[in-house]
């Protein structure tokens, strides 16, 4: 195994853990590491275009030949998802709309390119995954701006034009550069790019985190009863992501790979992305509900893996497969 290859496997099997490190680094040194979102851009892009190479335009043919559970999780993640989260902010904080506006931004964002990790942790279908993250990558310059406008538009100003620019700049143009070089080498550079590039991509995640969760610092120093709210909200949703993803699964009575693929995608967001948008576009309250997410996604994406396998269909599973328990 080479240097590179530990590094990665040491930053995958950490990486929850290095998570909820770097959001405390960033909350306790704030002054020290918050230059860094000065540069959270072109990072998002690397990261961005590493994490893409590893499909091209043919896998995302499997959305348009599978496309039931794919509409089914674009349903969740852009129209379900974001209207609860306007009506969990309307209800909660109605003095405060800047937070309201920032759970919004959380649920307009795409599927996270982290959930192509848990999902093979996770033994889903990872095709199904790849063509998500893919086409929920190349939309969000488009869904992101939309969704914002269409439930936020009375409350906040936007410029939507460079938001977009922006966000084909971070999101689009990277992964479709990525997908062209895929298709180009008849993906051989998912073997021979990917890999060399798979640790530099985590650790830029982990710098974003870090950069982002300067942002929370000023909440976090003065904890008040609405931020303990905002707290609980922002985990509620999390969770309820997750449960919709898994109950649309059961309805579908798809196979148990394609559930934890439902159920993860609708549950991972890419957070990053979010951060970004709140600190270049937004106010700095409506950072807080976005960049106090990582503190515990992965963590309880971690359980919800653990839960999927004690469920009924997870333990007729894992018996077929012959998994350890």
């Amino acid at each position: 195994m080479t240097p590179l290859e530990k590094l990665d496997a040491f930053l995958e099997k950490h990486m929850a853990l290095l998570i909820v490190a770097f959001v405390l680094v960033g909350i306790t040194f704030p002054d020290t590491f918050s230059p860094i979102n000065h540069y959270t851009m072109p990072l998002f892009a690397f990261m961005t275009f590493a994490n893409s190479l590893g499909g091209g335009f043919r896998e995302m043919a499997d959305v348009v030949r599978h496309p039931l559970p794919v509409v089914v999780i674009f349903a969740i993640l852009h129209a379900a998802m974001p209207l609860l989260a306007l009506a969990a902010g309307e209800l909660l904080f109605p003095e405060a709309p800047l937070f309201t506006t920032g759970l919004v931004l959380e649920y307009a964002i795409p599927t996270g390119v982290a959930s192509l990790l848990w999902v093979s942790i996770g033994r889903g279908n990872t095709s199904m995954c790849l063509s998500l993250v893919l086409l929920d990558t190349l939309l969000a310059p488009f869904v992101i701006p939309l969704t914002l406008r269409v439930l936020l538009g009375s409350v906040v100003e936007m410029d939507t034009v460079s938001m977009v620019g922006d966000l084909m700049i971070m999101v689009a143009i990277p992964a479709l550069l990525a997908m062209t070089l895929f298709q180009a080498t008849r993906g051989r550079v998912a073997v021979t790019v990917k890999p060399r590039l798979a640790p530099f991509a985590k650790l830029t995640m982990l710098v974003l985190v870090l950069a982002n969760a300067t942002g929370c610092a000023p909440f976090l120093r003065d904890i008040t009863p609405t931020l303990v709210k905002l707290i609980c909200a922002v985990f509620a949703l999390c969770l309820l992501g997750f449960f919709l993803g898994w109950q649309a699964a059961r309805l579908l009575k798809v196979d148990f790979p394609t559930a934890v693929t439902m159920s993860l995608n609708s549950g991972i967001r890419n957070i990053a992305a979010g951060s970004v948008l709140a600190i270049a576009y937004f106010p700095e309250d409506v950072l807080f509900p976005v960049a106090f997410s990582p503190l515990f996604l992965q963590a309880t994406t971690a359980v919800i893996v653990k839960i999927l396998y004690i469920t009924k269909a997870g333990k007729a599973f894992r018996q077929q497969a012959e998994l350890p328990e």
